[in-house]
């Protein structure tokens, strides 16, 4: 990936990873636990993939709060 390596993105914040994204094509994913939860705190980039161009996010919460 032009101008940021994929480690610099790994557990930083979504936004601040779209900025270092600047000016790419990005996808986002965000991981959920195997129930219905509420997303809580910071969204962290967990995993960043370069597919030909596209960055592929992926972003996991800090803590989730099960609904019931």
């Amino acid at each position: 990936m032009a101008g940021v390596d994929h480690a610099e993105l790994l557990l930083v914040p979504y936004t601040r990873a779209i900025e270092l994204c600047a000016g790419r094509e990005v996808t986002l994913s965000v991981v959920t636990p195997p129930y219905p939860a509420l997303g809580r705190g910071t969204l962290h980039v967990v995993r960043a993939t370069d597919d030909g161009g596209v960055m592929h996010l992926e972003a996991a919460y800090d803590d989730y709060e099960r609904l019931q």
